[in-house]
C-alpha cells in the first residue's frame, strides 16, 4: 500500500523534473503516514527532502520506514545526497522499488545506508513505475531519450487538406488530451514549417496545469522562421533552435538559444538532435509536427510511442498524409509497433502504440 501510494506521488512530477527523474516517497512509522514527497519542478528538492522537510517534528522521523521508487541519491549535485539525511534522522528502514543505474548512484545509496545500520529493501513493485526510471537511465546512459510522437489525423490518416488546412481535424477532448501530454513531457519538438503554417503556443492550456507548459526546441535549417510568431512572445518559456546557418544577426536571438549542428546545409540530422535534447538533460520528448518531421524519426528509429488521435472524417487521397514516404520495400523492413490501448474521445479514437 506504501509503495502504492509513492508511485502515486512520483506519477504527479512526471514531464517537470528534469533533468532528474520522477520519484514519489512516502515516510511511515508505526502504521501511521508522517509525510508524502515527489521530486519538485526541476528536480529540487529531490521527493526525500521533499517529503523530510513535510515533517515539523524531525524527532518523530527516529525509527521510521522510507519507501521510495528510486534508491535515493548518495552524491552531491545541485543538493547534498539524501542518503546522508536518512542517517542524520536515524531512519530504521528503507524500501526502494528499483536501484539507480544513473553511475553516480548505481548501489552506493544502498552501501552507505546499509554500512550505518540501516536496513534496505528493494522490491520489483511496479512495472508501470519501473517503466518511468528505465526511461531516466536510457536517456544519461545511452543519450536516448523517450521520444513520443503526437499525431491528429482524419480517419485515413491525412493531416491536412491539400492547401494545408487543419483547423481542426480533431475534437475539443482530443486537444484537450494534447495538451495534457505536453503537461507530462519534458520538452516539445517542432519543425519551422508547423510554427509557420499554424502559429501555435505550444503550451499546456489546462486549468491548473498551465505552469507545466514544456521548453520548446525547433528544427530550422537556415534560421528562415518569423520570430513574430506566438511562440516567440510567450514569458517564461525556453526555446532552443537547431540550424545550419553561418550568417545570421545574433542580436535578433538574444532570447532564444541557438544550436549550430554544421550538418548538410539543406537537412538537420535528427540523430544528433535528439542526442543533443537528451544531453541538455531532457528525458522525455513529445514531438508535434508535420510529416516530415515524424517520417524522419521513424526512420531512424528514434520513435517510443506514438499517440494517434483519429477523428471520424475522411478527406482523400489528395491530402497530406501523417506520415510520408519511408522507402520501405519489403514486409520486413516495416517499422513494427505495438497497439497498447484504444480509447474512444467523444467522435475520435486515440490510440497509443509502443515500440515492437
Amino acid at each position: 500500500m506504501y509503495m502504492e501510494l509513492a508511485v502515486r506521488m512520483a506519477e504527479r512530477s512526471v514531464g517537470l523534473t528534469a533533468p532528474n527523474p520522477p520519484v514519489g516517497v512516502i515516510i511511515v512509522k508505526n502504521g501511521e503516514i508522517l509525510s508524502r514527497g515527489w521530486t519538485q519542478i526541476g528536480g529540487s528538492p529531490h521527493a526525500e527532502m521533499h517529503a523530510i522537510s513535510q515533517v515539523r517534528n524531525k524527532s518523530l522521523l527516529k525509527g521510521s520506514t522510507m519507501y521510495s521508487t528510486l534508491e535515493p541519491c548518495s552524491h552531491r549535485g545541485k543538493t547534498p545526497p539524501c542518503v546522508d539525511n536518512i542517517i542524520k534522522y536515524k531512519f530504521k528502514d528503507v524500501v526502494i522499488s528499483q536501484i539507480d543505474k544513473n553511475p553516480l548512484v548505481n548501489g552506493d545509496g544502498i552501501k552507505k545506508l546499509r554500512n550505518r545500520g540501516i536496513r534496505v529493501t528493494k522490491t520489483n513493485f511496479n512495472n508501470h513505475m519501473n517503466k518511468f526510471n528505465n526511461i531516466f537511465f536510457h536517456s544519461i546512459n545511452k543519450n536516448k531519450p523517450h521520444v513520443c510522437l503526437k499525431i491528429a489525423s482524419t480517419a485515413d490518416g491525412k493531416i491536412a487538406t491539400k492547401t494545408k488546412d487543419s483547423k481542426w481535424i480533431t475534437g475539443k477532448h482530443s486537444r484537450m488530451m494534447g495538451h495534457y501530454l505536453r503537461s507530462k513531457n519534458d520538452c516539445i519538438l517542432v519543425g519551422r514549417g508547423t510554427v509557420e503554417k499554424d502559429n501555435p503556443s505550444l503550451n499546456c492550456r489546462l486549468p491548473g496545469l498551465e505552469h507545466t507548459s514544456p521548453d520548446i526546441f525547433i528544427l530550422d535549417t537556415n534560421l528562415s522562421l518569423s520570430l513574430n510568431s506566438k511562440i516567440f512572445k510567450l514569458k517564461n518559456r525556453k526555446i532552443s533552435i537547431f540550424h545550419n546557418s553561418s550568417n545570421f544577426n545574433k542580436k535578433k536571438y538574444k532570447k532564444i538559444t541557438l544550436i549550430r549542428l554544421n550538418d548538410n546545409p539543406d537537412m538537420l540530422d535528427i540523430r544528433k538532435v535528439i542526442k543533443l535534447i537528451s544531453w541538455k538533460g531532457y528525458h522525455r520528448i513529445l514531438v508535434e509536427g508535420g510529416s516530415q518531421i515524424g517520417t524522419s524519426l521513424l526512420k531512424n528509429n528514434l520513435i517510443d510511442k506514438i499517440y494517434w488521435f483519429r477523428a471520424s472524417k475522411v478527406i482523400g487521397g489528395e491530402g497530406i498524409g501523417a506520415i510520408s514516404n519511408l522507402n520501405i520495400r519489403k514486409m520486413n523492413l516495416v517499422k513494427k509497433f505495438k497497439l497498447e490501448n484504444s480509447t474512444r474521445v467523444e467522435d475520435d479514437t486515440m490510440d497509443i502504440y509502443t515500440r515492437g
